[in-house]
């Protein structure tokens, strides 16, 4: 018996989102879709960040491309600045992080190799609106479970 794919059509009244004081992610592509080959989310900042969350991944590869406004990108020991159509592909391994510059900015984030990226998202806004509270301990235990690292910063 052959296996027969489909495609899928995905409205957007159809899509998840998550939503916390400062940032909003729309679910574009899950990564259940394509068997963890790729995701697609659009993250939108309010605010500009603070802190430039440096962290690795041990096997997944981030894609971003700013949509509008600006974002602070680090990688490793130096600082970017990407502004609007700007796009910047972090393979596993590569410390980074990234914060907005102007208010309002977004950007469009592409995962490979990430079985349960909507989980993550899911989750991280469950602890940023203070819906689940973790010891520093458990925090470290669910970024790691998704494949991030933090670096802590001296």
């Amino acid at each position: 018996m052959v296996n027969k794919k489909t495609a899928k059509i995905i409205l957007n009244s159809d899509k998840e989102k998550v939503k916390t004081e400062n940032t909003e992610y729309i679910f574009h592509i899950s990564s259940y879709d394509t068997e963890g080959k790729i995701c697609l989310y659009d993250a939108i900042f309010k605010n500009p960040g603070k802190n430039k969350n440096l962290h690795y991944h041990k096997i997944l590869t981030e894609t971003f491309t700013v949509l509008e406004g600006e974002f602070y990108f680090n990688l490793e020991n130096k600082e970017f600045v990407l502004k609007k159509n700007d796009s910047i592909i972090i393979p596993p391994a590569v410390i980074h992080g990234f914060r907005a510059k102007l208010p309002n900015s977004k950007l469009n984030i592409a995962f490979s190799d990430s079985l349960n990226r909507d989980i993550f998202f899911i989750e991280l806004a469950r602890i940023v609106n203070g819906e689940l509270i973790l010891s520093e301990k458990e925090k470290e235990a669910f970024f790691n479970k998704y494949d991030q690292y933090s670096i802590i910063e001296k």
